[in-house]
């Protein structure tokens, strides 16, 4: 095993579903942990659950609405503030939305959460992962990444065609393989591995703000094919969050086994536009 003790890592989307599932395991490792909430209740139980796991554990609850990208700003400084480094970064919090629905900066949110929430809050964090030692980018995508072909680069927010969110939700996911792919190369020279994984998701709170018939539909059609506990799940962020495996940056995982993304998922030209689209529509460039 990969020695998390005292190790930094900081989780997203960690009090429901895989992500808690997954912080409930690595919290056995005794690291330091700073977990995202957006809801105090649920961070409240969490906390709770921690300390049963291990009293002495050092956490800090940081609040986060990844739909909004002044919280995203201050989250990301106050964790820069209380770290000198940070070892483990695991990008999870997600959302699925089957009525369009926009942010204040005028971005689909589903786009904004699952996408620019990842972008913008690790490039934030970036300089403190810069090390002699390894450290880790760990970013949730999914397998829905496979129904579309390509970004919908004529409206990536969808608005002329939503439908229930599924393909709104999917280009959110593969955006996630594209931003892994080329961060990974972006930052190999820092030591720092990136990688993605599909987690075979089942009792997450993703599409639970989604009330319609069909919206129910829509989250069968992405749960229901991989159903399995929230700690199976987990296992491929809990695997590569604390494995002892060799180097290995901008790949894919599935069930802690590396696979095949889609070609165009590991188009690097295309990964660049999207690069330079979300440094506009976050309104900052990012020089690594």
């Amino acid at each position: 095993m990969w020695n998390l003790k005292d190790k930094v890592v900081v989780i997203t989307g960690a009090t429901n579903g895989i992500g808690k599932a997954a912080v409930l395991e690595i919290a056995k490792h005794g690291p330091r942990l700073f977990i995202t909430y957006r809801k105090r209740r649920r961070s409240k139980d969490l906390l709770s659950r921690l300390r049963k796991i291990n009293s002495d554990l050092k956490i800090e609850l940081i609040h986060c609405d990844f739909s909004d990208q002044l919280s995203i700003r201050k989250a990301a400084a106050e964790i820069n503030l209380q770290t000198k480094e940070i070892d483990v970064l695991i990008n999870n919090a997600g959302v699925f939305n089957n009525k369009y629905r926009e942010t204040l900066e005028g971005i689909e949110n589903t786009f904004a959460v699952n996408h620019l929430g990842y972008f913008l809050f690790t490039n934030l964090l970036l300089k403190k992962m810069k090390s002699h030692q390894e450290t880790r980018i760990i970013n949730v995508a999914s397998e829905a990444h496979e129904s579309l072909d390509k970004l919908n680069w004529e409206d990536m927010n969808f608005y002329k065609n939503y439908g229930e969110g599924i393909n709104a939700y999917a280009q959110s996911k593969l955006s996630n393989l594209m931003f892994t792919k080329l961060l990974s190369l972006k930052v190999i020279r820092s030591n720092i591995s990136v990688n993605a994984l599909h987690p075979g998701v089942v009792s997450t709170g993703i599409g639970d703000q989604n009330r319609s018939y069909l919206g129910k539909i829509a989250k069968l059609f992405l749960v229901a094919p991989f159903s399995q506990s929230s700690k199976d799940g987990a296992a491929s962020i809990i695997y590569l969050s604390t494995e002892d495996y060799d180097f290995v940056t901008g790949k894919y995982f599935i069930d802690c086994k590396r696979v095949e993304a889609s070609s165009y998922s590991k188009d690097l030209q295309e990964a660049k536009t999207l690069w330079s689209l979300s440094e506009k529509l976050v309104g900052e460039k990012f020089t690594l």
